[in-house]
Protein backbone atom coordinates (compact mmCIF):
# COMPACT_ATOMS: atom_id res chain seq x y z
CA UNK A 1 0.00 0.00 0.00
CA UNK A 2 3.32 1.81 0.69
CA UNK A 3 4.57 1.57 -2.74
CA UNK A 4 1.00 2.42 -4.64
CA UNK A 5 1.05 6.00 -2.61
CA UNK A 6 4.61 6.01 -3.67
CA UNK A 7 3.99 5.78 -7.20
CA UNK A 8 1.25 7.67 -6.98
CA UNK A 9 2.99 10.80 -5.39
CA UNK A 10 6.12 10.32 -8.40
CA UNK A 11 2.94 10.34 -11.17
CA UNK A 12 1.67 13.63 -9.15
CA UNK A 13 5.22 14.84 -9.37
CA UNK A 14 5.75 14.03 -12.98
CA UNK A 15 2.66 15.38 -14.28
CA UNK A 16 3.55 18.61 -12.37
CA UNK A 17 6.53 18.84 -14.46
CA UNK A 18 4.86 17.73 -17.72
CA UNK A 19 2.50 20.73 -16.65
CA UNK A 20 5.68 23.21 -16.04
CA UNK A 21 7.49 22.22 -19.06
CA UNK A 22 3.79 22.91 -21.27
CA UNK A 23 4.15 26.17 -19.75
CA UNK A 24 7.70 27.22 -20.09
CA UNK A 25 7.27 25.79 -24.05
CA UNK A 26 3.90 27.97 -24.64
CA UNK A 27 5.73 31.05 -23.65
CA UNK A 28 7.65 33.34 -26.58
CA UNK A 29 11.51 33.26 -25.75
CA UNK A 30 11.58 37.03 -25.77
CA UNK A 31 7.77 37.58 -24.37
CA UNK A 32 9.07 40.85 -22.81
CA UNK A 33 9.07 42.28 -26.31
CA UNK A 34 5.83 40.58 -27.37
CA UNK A 35 4.15 41.54 -24.71
CA UNK A 36 4.78 44.85 -23.04
CA UNK A 37 2.37 44.17 -19.93
CA UNK A 38 3.50 42.12 -17.43
CA UNK A 39 0.44 40.52 -16.62
CA UNK A 40 0.02 39.12 -19.45
CA UNK A 41 -1.13 35.24 -18.71
CA UNK A 42 0.63 33.02 -21.63
CA UNK A 43 -0.67 29.54 -20.51
CA UNK A 44 -4.12 28.68 -22.68
CA UNK A 45 -7.00 28.17 -20.86
CA UNK A 46 -7.66 24.50 -21.21
CA UNK A 47 -4.03 24.15 -20.15
CA UNK A 48 -5.22 25.90 -16.63
CA UNK A 49 -8.26 24.05 -16.36
CA UNK A 50 -6.42 20.66 -16.63
CA UNK A 51 -4.02 21.68 -13.80
CA UNK A 52 -6.57 22.14 -11.67
CA UNK A 53 -8.32 18.76 -12.63
CA UNK A 54 -5.30 17.19 -12.25
CA UNK A 55 -4.78 18.63 -8.97
CA UNK A 56 -8.02 18.40 -7.44
CA UNK A 57 -8.86 14.91 -8.90
CA UNK A 58 -5.33 13.14 -7.80
CA UNK A 59 -6.41 12.85 -4.34
CA UNK A 60 -9.68 11.05 -5.05
CA UNK A 61 -7.71 8.75 -7.29
CA UNK A 62 -5.41 7.39 -4.94
CA UNK A 63 -8.29 7.20 -2.76
CA UNK A 64 -9.97 4.69 -5.07
CA UNK A 65 -7.26 3.10 -5.63
CA UNK A 66 -6.61 2.45 -1.88
CA UNK A 67 -10.00 1.85 -1.47
CA UNK A 68 -10.11 -1.10 -4.56
CA UNK A 69 -6.67 -2.36 -3.08
CA UNK A 70 -8.35 -3.06 0.19
CA UNK A 71 -11.65 -4.60 -1.18
CA UNK A 72 -9.53 -6.98 -3.08
CA UNK A 73 -6.75 -8.17 -0.13
CA UNK A 74 -10.34 -8.64 2.04
CA UNK A 75 -11.96 -11.02 -1.08
CA UNK A 76 -8.77 -13.01 -1.40
CA UNK A 77 -8.23 -13.26 2.60
CA UNK A 78 -11.75 -14.81 2.74
CA UNK A 79 -10.98 -17.07 -0.16
CA UNK A 80 -7.94 -18.35 1.65
CA UNK A 81 -9.99 -18.95 4.68
CA UNK A 82 -12.44 -20.98 2.81
CA UNK A 83 -9.71 -23.03 1.82
CA UNK A 84 -8.21 -23.58 4.84
CA UNK A 85 -11.21 -25.20 6.37
CA UNK A 86 -12.19 -27.07 3.77
CA UNK A 87 -8.63 -28.46 3.90
CA UNK A 88 -8.10 -29.03 7.56
CA UNK A 89 -11.96 -30.54 7.36
CA UNK A 90 -10.90 -32.97 4.55
CA UNK A 91 -7.48 -33.87 7.01
CA UNK A 92 -9.95 -34.75 10.08
CA UNK A 93 -12.67 -36.31 7.98
CA UNK A 94 -9.40 -38.87 6.37
CA UNK A 95 -7.93 -39.20 9.86
CA UNK A 96 -11.19 -39.91 11.08
CA UNK A 97 -12.11 -42.79 8.25
CA UNK A 98 -8.73 -44.31 8.97
CA UNK A 99 -9.15 -44.62 12.57
CA UNK A 100 -12.45 -46.57 11.92
CA UNK A 101 -10.99 -48.35 9.21
CA UNK A 102 -8.37 -49.90 11.57
CA UNK A 103 -10.78 -52.14 13.52
CA UNK A 104 -9.41 -51.24 16.94
CA UNK A 105 -12.89 -50.33 19.45
CA UNK A 106 -10.45 -47.25 20.47
CA UNK A 107 -9.59 -46.06 17.40
CA UNK A 108 -13.02 -46.80 15.44
CA UNK A 109 -14.34 -44.70 18.46
CA UNK A 110 -12.39 -41.94 18.30
CA UNK A 111 -13.17 -41.47 14.45
CA UNK A 112 -16.85 -41.79 15.17
CA UNK A 113 -16.61 -38.92 17.77
CA UNK A 114 -14.65 -36.91 15.41
CA UNK A 115 -17.02 -37.06 12.67
CA UNK A 116 -19.94 -36.39 15.39
CA UNK A 117 -17.82 -33.30 16.38
CA UNK A 118 -16.81 -32.35 12.93
CA UNK A 119 -20.46 -32.56 12.53
CA UNK A 120 -21.34 -29.74 14.92
CA UNK A 121 -18.22 -27.76 14.33
CA UNK A 122 -17.67 -24.30 12.30
CA UNK A 123 -14.60 -25.57 10.53
CA UNK A 124 -17.46 -27.19 8.12
CA UNK A 125 -18.41 -25.73 5.41
CA UNK A 126 -21.76 -25.95 4.04
CA UNK A 127 -20.79 -27.74 0.66
CA UNK A 128 -18.66 -30.56 2.41
CA UNK A 129 -21.67 -31.02 5.21
CA UNK A 130 -23.97 -33.74 3.01
CA UNK A 131 -20.00 -36.04 2.67
CA UNK A 132 -19.39 -36.21 6.49
CA UNK A 133 -23.04 -36.34 7.14
CA UNK A 134 -22.80 -39.50 4.84
CA UNK A 135 -19.56 -40.54 6.36
CA UNK A 136 -20.97 -40.51 9.81
CA UNK A 137 -24.17 -41.96 8.83
CA UNK A 138 -22.78 -45.20 7.40
CA UNK A 139 -20.01 -45.66 10.53
CA UNK A 140 -23.67 -45.19 12.78
CA UNK A 141 -25.44 -47.69 10.48
CA UNK A 142 -22.35 -50.64 11.30
CA UNK A 143 -22.11 -49.64 14.54
CA UNK A 144 -25.34 -49.93 15.98
CA UNK A 145 -27.27 -51.43 13.01
CA UNK A 146 -29.91 -50.68 10.37
CA UNK A 147 -32.72 -49.94 12.54
CA UNK A 148 -31.29 -48.14 15.71
CA UNK A 149 -30.17 -45.55 12.82
CA UNK A 150 -33.80 -45.36 11.21
CA UNK A 151 -35.00 -44.37 14.51
CA UNK A 152 -31.55 -41.65 14.93
CA UNK A 153 -33.12 -40.32 11.67
CA UNK A 154 -36.25 -39.35 12.82
CA UNK A 155 -36.37 -35.61 13.41
CA UNK A 156 -38.22 -35.71 16.62
CA UNK A 157 -35.97 -37.72 18.46
CA UNK A 158 -32.82 -35.54 20.38
CA UNK A 159 -29.60 -37.50 20.31
CA UNK A 160 -27.85 -37.61 23.41
CA UNK A 161 -23.97 -38.72 22.98
CA UNK A 162 -22.05 -41.34 25.00
CA UNK A 163 -23.33 -44.22 26.97
CA UNK A 164 -21.76 -47.13 28.61
CA UNK A 165 -20.35 -49.27 26.14
CA UNK A 166 -19.23 -46.97 23.53
CA UNK A 167 -18.10 -43.74 26.04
Amino acid sequence: MTLLLVMLAVLSVAGGMLLRSIIDRSAPRNWEDVYECRGVSVIPTWIAVVGVVMAALSPLLVLGGVALGSYMVRKSDRELDTWRHREETMRMVRWAVEQILEGDDAATDAGVITLRSLMRSELLQPEDYDLVAALTASVAIDRVGPAAYADIADLDIEIVEGDSEHG
